[in-house]
């Protein structure tokens, strides 16, 4: 008995010390658990990028990542998050009289939390094979989501062709198909059509599409079908990339392949593209198969193609009528002295829907008669080019729909188009800075004129069906057909444009007669593409009258002056150009006489120095190195005294902008810096070694007008001069606190140059709210993204009391632990003015302390009127989204998500405060997406008709659209959609009834 008291003693005597000690090591080890902390964050922010980029490239493939991968990823956010929280109790106590007077209650919690959070960092880990393969195959986005065939009418005369095809699709024993028919007949167009209609049916799996050209290019075929089925290359040979795609094409139990605007054969097996012809090759998929367009029969034939060759011919006389009309318009039927004329041109359109439609586009009734049958005689005396696989009748309607462009301002913009590759998205940019290197534009004053310009001439060029939309953000599309078009007529006199393409197999400069220019010496643009300068052009290039040189994805393995007595060049472009042999020399750039250059586009290249180049360039206006590995600009930069833009986007590489170079620019209009050069120097006390100041920046507003810029740490602009000018700047603008190693998590990348005022803040509001600078862009922001910040309560209230944000459109806050409501709109002072008159857009992600987006009634019914989508994700103290009063005022919303908000109750709600004889309708009639998923205390969508006889529903007027659903799962998730045309009803036997 004594030995086991003895031994009880012993412990409740140890346990109490040993827990002392821990306590007591918390202060002892104060600062060593602090670093401690920061190391692990080190490694595991490390750790965080690596998945990151390996997330971003797979959803750059379309794929889905892993659930696991997901929740780790927002638990790290999470951790994150603490030790921010923590960092900034640990500045706060060593601000406290300087740290000399530290409050040791204080210590033991900061040390203790930075201990645990340590801990759980160890703790966090992610599975090594999960770390390399972060996401599931992509899911097939159907191709008829993301292709359009607008322009398809359903001609009686293709009928049968249509639905042979799809016969001939559906039959097990056929492999490889074959569509044929000239140039402009509509063979894409009725391909497009076909993956509609194979919508909804079970006959493929996978239905892929790839445009092989007549500068077909093995690389980019096996991109576009590896694109489609959620896969990445990251082999470079092409039998490398073969045998991959052929693995995963073998995966696919259906698969349909369609290779569009085939000129010649394509060897199926050098793609990748399982098709044998027997039994005992490797190489046979019997699911696999191929749908081939082509303006030549014979090319279908070699291909495989026996019995299943369809032939889409010329719409006939009456389908002809019935589309120009469409395409003119219902005047046309009001104007009986152009009926008969307006046959005859139809009729020289021969039944080719591309000729009808461009002619179409190109003639205006309200021209009159005269120029109408003006029109005529020159579609009947047109001399067309002999273009391989073009009827000579399209030729010339689309030759006439450019003649009738209004202006040669319009008519230039729309032959720089063809200077690009085939099928190419042509980004708006490029024109921009081509046309006012070569000062095609009159009547501008500053680049942002230009841009306007040129972006209402694509307007103009799209409306007349010569300019096609493209699915990337500031790029259009020019139909093969309309390019060949345009080369032929750049070709010629006055434009003298040589346009060649290397990527055939031939090496041959694309098709032939339509690229060639045989008198160099009175070209005034080249274009070439793909080019490996030692081969291709052996002799060189003398081309005295020169004006224009795009250089693009090409390669020179030694200096050679390929390009000869080049005096007055004033565009050049090296796109996607390896430079380390341009840069051995210094005559290394082709630029003629240096004082005729204005645009300089070095862009997507590995540069050196290039100071030497810079130098001489006194009459330069445009300088872009966007996206290109520099280190630093040289200083000769400086003296480019007519500079009006510098475009150094996404140069993340770029560490030193020595002092001096910025503000020596007095004529700067756009300056583009987003994700690139952060070490600002300090405003005051610089000298010749300093780094460039944002005081620099700021003594530029005289011109500015454009300013695309990230900003490590605001207190860089605390005693930054911002000169407020009557015409403010149009911004994008990023300010961000945190720890050194978490830089390049903060990412707000620029989608194109027509962003509209954009501003993104993170960290202490307070802070921000004493700059005068950051007021000034609170003020004038169009995009407003809060991330990570603190100190800010009432959204509204605090940023822009006076104001009510009457400029914003787009707001995301995401993981504040603060804020509590968007705006209260009982304590709204200014009763007369509406807030948020023009928002359109609201996201809120991990808010935290979220309760409701507005609560309160609405001072004014111009608050929040044009809100047209709202998503909320992860804020547990949420428990409604709306007011009553604020869902009335929601006559715009389109859109309504919430998901993963565990407390939500009701989705609007009736609060105390509101008028109790105001109305009780409430009425969403453009809502077509709602999605409410894991609200587990979710017990309607307002549940005001249980509490007042008063509430009123509106249900859809009209029977004949779909109403809105509602799904019970297992997982709580509430998805709907409804008719643009319909008035939402939640009625008690849809949405409002409880889970």
């Amino acid at each position: 008995m004594e030995e086991i008291g003895t031994s009880i003693a012993s412990k409740l005597v140890e346990e109490p010390v040993a827990l002392i000690g821990r306590q007591l090591s918390y202060l002892a080890y104060y600062d060593c658990n602090i670093e401690s902390l920061k190391d692990a964050l080190k490694k595991l922010d490390d750790k965080k990028n690596d998945v990151e980029r390996s997330v971003d490239a797979a959803k750059r493939n379309g794929a889905t990542i892993k659930d696991q991968v997901q929740s780790w990823l927002e638990d790290v956010s999470k951790i994150f998050h603490e030790a921010e929280e923590l960092e900034n109790k640990v500045n706060g106590q060593r601000r406290c009289l300087y740290g000399l007077c530290p409050s040791l209650k204080s210590r033991y919690s900061l040390s203790r939390k930075a201990k645990k959070i340590a801990q759980r960092v160890l703790e966090l880990k992610l599975d090594e094979g999960l770390s390399n393969n972060v996401a599931n195959p992509a899911p097939l986005q159907q191709l008829g989501l993301i292709i359009s065939s607008e322009g398809f009418k359903g001609f009686e005369s293709r009928k049968d062709v249509m639905n042979d095809v799809l016969s001939a699709l559906r039959n097990e024993k056929t492999r490889i198909i074959g569509i044929c028919g000239m140039g402009g007949v509509g063979k894409t167009t009725m391909v497009r059509e076909i993956i509609k209609r194979l919508e909804g049916t079970s006959l493929f799996d996978d239905v892929v599409m790839a445009t092989v050209s007549a500068t077909a290019n093995i690389r980019t075929i096996q991109t576009d079908i590896a694109d489609s089925l959620g896969m990445k290359f990251f082999e470079e040979s092409e039998s490398r990339r073969a045998l991959r795609l052929h693995e995963r094409i073998m995966q696919s139990k259906r698969i349909l392949i369609i290779l569009d605007d085939v000129w010649s054969e394509v060897k199926l097996q050098d793609v990748g593209i399982p098709f044998g012809v027997g039994p005992t090759t490797n190489q046979v998929h019997e699911g696999c198969k191929i749908l081939l367009t082509s303006r030549n029969e014979e090319v279908c034939k070699v291909m495989g193609c026996k019995d299943d060759i369809f032939k889409v011919q010329t719409v006939n006389k009456e389908e002809a009528w019935e589309l120009f009309r469409a395409t003119v318009g219902e005047s046309l039927d009001n104007n009986p002295d152009l009926s008969h004329v307006a046959k005859l041109i139809v009729d020289e359109c021969k039944g080719l829907p591309i000729a009808i439609i461009t002619v179409g586009k190109a003639l205006l009734p309200s021209n009159g008669k005269h120029e109408w049958n003006t029109a005529l005689q020159e579609l009947k005396n047109s001399l067309p080019e002999n273009i391989p696989g073009m009827e000579p009748e399209v030729y010339s309607c689309i030759k006439l729909s450019y003649d009738k462009l209004d202006s040669d301002e319009v008519k230039s913009c729309f032959l720089l188009c063809c200077l690009f590759p085939e099928d190419y998205d042509v980004p708006i940019e490029y024109l921009v800075r081509y046309g006012l290197g070569r000062a095609t534009f009159r009547n501008t004053n500053t680049v942002e004129d230009v841009r306007n310009k040129v972006h209402s001439f694509i307007g103009q060029l799209k409306r007349r069906y010569l300019l096609l939309d493209s699915l990337k953000e500031e790029c259009i599309k020019m139909h093969d057909i309309v390019r060949d078009v345009a080369i032929s007529i750049a070709s010629k006199d006055p434009h003298r444009f040589m346009v060649r393409s290397f990527d055939a197999e031939d090496g041959g400069g694309g098709r032939p007669g339509v690229q060639k220019v045989t008198n160099q010496e009175h070209c005034r643009a080249i274009s070439l593409i793909d080019v490996k300068l030692d081969e291709n052009i052996t002799g060189g290039l003398e081309c005295p009258k020169l004006e224009l040189l795009q250089l693009k994805h090409s390669y020179c393995s030694k200096y050679s002056n390929h390009f000869q007595r080049i005096k007055e060049l004033k565009v050049l472009a090296f796109l996607e150009v390896k430079m380390s042999s341009y840069l051995a020399s210094k005559r290394s750039l082709p630029l003629g006489e240096p004082k005729y250059l204005h645009t300089l586009c070095l862009e997507d290249c590995k540069l050196g120095d290039i100071s030497y180049v810079i130098r001489e360039l006194e009459n330069l206006e445009i300088l872009s190195f966007a996206r290109s590995q520099i280190n630093k600009l040289p200083i000769e930069i400086g003296l480019l005294h007519r500079l009006r833009m510098l475009d150094a986007t996404d140069c993340e590489e770029l560490g030193e902008i020595p002092h001096g170079v910025l503000s020596n620019l007095r004529r700067l209009e756009e300056l583009y810096m987003a994700d690139s050069f952060l070490n600002w120097g300090p405003t005051t006390g610089s000298n010749e070694k300093s780094m460039a100041s944002l005081d620099e920046v700021m003594s530029l507003s005289d011109h500015l007008n454009v300013l695309a810029i990230k900003i490590p740490d605001v207190q860089m602009l605390r005693n930054a001069k911002f000169l407020l000018k009557s015409q403010p700047i149009r911004f994008h603008v990023s300010i961000n606190i945190s720890w050194s190693y978490k830089k390049n998590s903060f990412k707000n990348r620029i989608r194109g140059y027509l962003f509209e005022n954009s501003l993104m803040l993170r960290g202490d509001v307070k802070e921000y709210l004493e700059i005068g600078a950051v007021r000034y862009f609170l003020k004038q922001s169009e995009d407003l993204s809060l991330q990570h910040t603190y100190n800010l309560k009432y959204v509204i209230e605090e940023l822009d009391d006076q104001g009510g944000f009457q400029r914003l459109k787009v707001l995301s806050i995401m993981y504040d632990n603060n804020i509590e409501y968007l705006m209260n709109g009982t304590d709204w002072t200014r009763r007369d003015q509406p807030a948020f008159p023009i928002l359109k857009s609201a996201t809120f992600e991990y808010v935290d302390k979220l309760k409701v987006v507005c609560c309160g009634e609405l001072p004014n019914k111009h608050s929040f009127m044009n809100l047209r989508s709202i998503a909320i994700d992860s804020c547990d103290e949420l428990k409604y989204v709306f007011s009553l009063s604020v869902a009335q005022n929601l006559v715009q919303l389109q859109s309504l998500k919430v998901e993963n908000c565990a407390k939500v109750e009701e989705i609007v709600s009736k609060e105390r405060m509101e008028d109790d004889d105001a109305s009780h309708m409430i009425t969403f009639p453009r809502l077509t997406i709602l999605e409410l998923s894991n609200l587990l205390k979710l017990c309607g969508f307002y549940m005001g008709i249980q509490r007042d006889s008063a509430y009123e529903i509106i249900k859809p007027n009209d029977e004949s659209v779909n109403k809105m659903k509602e799904t019970r799962r297992n997982d709580n998730r509430v998805a709907g959609s409804t008719s643009s045309k319909s008035k939402v009803a939640q009625a008690e036997s849809e949405i409002s009834m409880p889970l």
